[in-house]
């Protein structure tokens, strides 16, 4: 399975009982997979049906499907049956006087026939009956909803590796302008303490450590590693199927070691790149959660 957004659309159409069905599918973000499902109340195992046949294929997103339907003709002509009101009448007509009461038809009375008429016209077929048709027809639906989630996936796929590949060379900038940190900390420190007129013994073990432990704490030689052993994990995810919460993952551990690094920074060119890998990661970040 390719890398696949969780953004999507897919619809289809079926010819069944005079009806024209459409099926449409949308989905959009959501940290698990949720399924709503719309259609006609006479059948009540439409949504859990519907939701086990989206679930092999779908693993994160906010499914919502919709099932409407129209008579097939309902497109060429909207007129009322002329004939077949009149013959409504005319049946009403004959049992008020049968009962013996008054029949005095009006403008809703049409409108009532009209609606009654045209529901016998188009009663629902049994579930039985729809079922086979229906998983033809939402099948269509869904793989087109699919293709549509993994070609937003490829697209998401190529931008995230090109920020990956901003970041390395801002990861460059960072290593180059820090290179030599440690040393330059450390004879700052001595020059302070020459400075306050603290005189210091350097072949004190204890005054080696101390200045050790200061100087060490502005070296960004472990963040580096890690930041590319994460730059390499992220690619072989983006390879992957169902890496979005794994990806949404290295993203937080990106901006800690950044943020880490930003810390120690000592050279202003250093700061800058550190502002600039923020500015990506955010970026990758609002991506990676589009991502199944």
């Amino acid at each position: 399975m390719a890398l696949a957004s969780m953004t999507g659309f897919g619809r289809s159409e079926l010819k069944l009982s005079n009806r024209l069905w459409a099926i449409e599918l949308t989905s959009v973000n959501q940290k698990s997979l949720q399924v709503a499902v719309y259609g006609p109340e006479e059948w009540p195992l439409l949504e859990s049906t519907l939701t086990a046949w989206i679930r092999p294929r779908v693993y994160r997103g906010k499914i919502t499907v919709r099932l409407t339907s129209a008579e097939a003709n309902a497109r060429a002509s909207s007129g009322w049956d002329e004939t077949s009101l009149q013959a409504s009448f005319a049946e009403l007509k004959q049992l008020a006087g049968k009962l013996n009461i008054p029949f005095q038809p009006d403008a809703r009375l049409l409108l009532e026939l009209a609606e009654s008429r045209r529901q016998n016209r188009v009663a629902l077929p049994s579930w039985d009956d729809v079922l086979p048709h229906l998983q033809k027809t939402f099948t269509e639906a869904l793989d087109r909803l699919v293709a549509m989630r993994e070609q937003e996936g490829a697209r998401l796929g190529k931008d995230l590796i090109m920020r990956v590949e901003q970041l390395e060379k801002l990861l460059e900038v960072m290593e180059s302008s820090e290179k030599n940190a440690p040393e330059r900390h450390r004879d700052l420190l001595l020059k302070r303490l020459k400075d306050l007129g603290l005189s210091v013994d350097l072949s004190d073990e204890r005054v080696l450590k101390e200045l050790t432990f200061y100087a060490d704490r502005s070296d960004i030689t472990e963040e580096i590693v890690r930041l590319r052993s994460h730059f390499s994990q992220f690619r072989e995810e983006l390879g992957g199927e169902k890496t979005g919460r794994k990806l949404d993952f290295l993203v937080q551990e990106l901006l800690r070691e950044v943020n880490t690094i930003g810390s120690k920074a000592s050279e202003i060119s250093t700061t800058k790149a550190v502002l600039e890998a923020k500015t990506e990661i955010e970026r990758i970040r609002e991506q990676v959660q589009n991502l199944e």
